[in-house]
């Protein structure tokens, strides 16, 4: 597996939504995913800057828990408004993206009871 492959899992983006968010040919992410092939340096800094938009959003998430009556046993069923920084993307919310806020967001909250 690519390192390219490992930050697309991670981010829970299909190839076809990566290709849309990177505005790149479907066939090249499927390649970048399943050979040693680098894609352009446009697309790492597009793949950086998703990456800071979701650690930025899973920090705010996490911010804004009230943490004064959090017990351990409320983490699996936290809820979390979309974030704000992922759903303005000009293609529509990514799924994938918030799903890994939100699982950073929680991990970053059981820290509290570790």
């Amino acid at each position: 597996m690519s390192n390219f492959k490992a930050i697309i899992d991670l981010f829970g983006l299909s190839a076809e939504e990566a290709a849309v968010y990177l505005k790149a040919e479907p066939a090249d992410i499927v390649r970048w995913c399943t050979t040693n092939d680098s894609p352009p340096i446009e697309v790492w800094q597009a793949v950086v800057t998703l990456f800071d938009t979701i650690r930025f959003a899973a920090e705010d998430a996490a911010k804004a828990t009230d943490l004064d009556d959090l017990e351990a046993t409320d983490l699996n069923g936290l809820s979390f408004p979309p974030p704000a920084r992922l759903a303005a993307n000009a293609n529509g919310p990514l799924k994938g993206p918030e799903r890994t806020a939100r699982a950073m967001a929680v991990a970053s909250l059981a820290r509290v009871f570790v």
